[in-house]
């Protein structure tokens, strides 16, 4: 193969390389709101429904989320710029399934979790959308109220985690299962909007 053919094979071949990443970015792309949190405590959620140890369950999952994600570092209460508060206020579980001959009798449900969440300052308890927001004034434009861009980029609110149960012979043991997948769709929700801001 002649230099130049080889030359230009090469040379086109990384041009098509690094154009096909164009799009993306390095580093951090978190919300500008929070752009001066490094590190995050996450204390255990607030549970408000009757389901035993779904508190430990959504902490933990959101813990393993938040360090596998890397966006914010988990940190004490002692060193950290925020601080994760949440509370666990609905399961909800609705049929998807019966079983063919009863239709009382299920065969899959489909089950929901929603957690409300906020970030406050960890030495003022003050929120930080709120600490954000302080300056900036919404002005209504068309009978509508627009925001300041980095409050609508916050996302801090109600996330909502699903998953399908299916109804085994032990009911507990699928019930516990299913638990602990929607407990984890939903810390990936709740991190997503805290890293990415969507």
């Amino acid at each position: 193969m002649k230099p130049s053919i080889f030359l230009s094979l090469v040379s086109g071949l990384s041009i098509l390389l690094f154009t096909g990443c164009a799009g993306y970015q390095l580093g951090e792309v978190k919300p500008g709101i929070y752009r001066d949190i490094k590190k995050i405590h996450v204390p255990p959620f607030k549970n408000l429904t009757l389901e035993p140890r779904l508190s430990s369950l959504v902490t933990n999952a959101v813990l393993a989320e938040m360090q596998a994600d890397g966006t914010y570092e988990v940190a004490s209460r002692a060193n950290c710029d925020a601080v994760l508060v949440g509370q666990i206020s609905h399961v909800d579980k609705y049929q998807l399934r019966s079983v063919r001959n009863d239709t009382l009798k299920s065969r899959e449900l489909s089950l929901y979790l929603l957690a409300d969440f906020h970030l406050e300052d960890p030495r003022t308890g003050a929120r930080i959308e709120e600490r954000a927001a302080s300056g900036d004034i919404a002005v209504p434009t068309d009978d509508k109220m627009s925001a300041p861009e980095e409050i609508i980029g916050a996302r801090q609110g109600r996330v909502i985690g699903d998953t399908i149960q299916f109804v085994d012979p032990s009911f507990q043991i699928g019930e516990r299962n299913a638990l602990a997948v929607v407990a984890e769709d939903l810390a990936d929700k709740l991190v997503s909007q805290l890293a990415n801001g969507w």
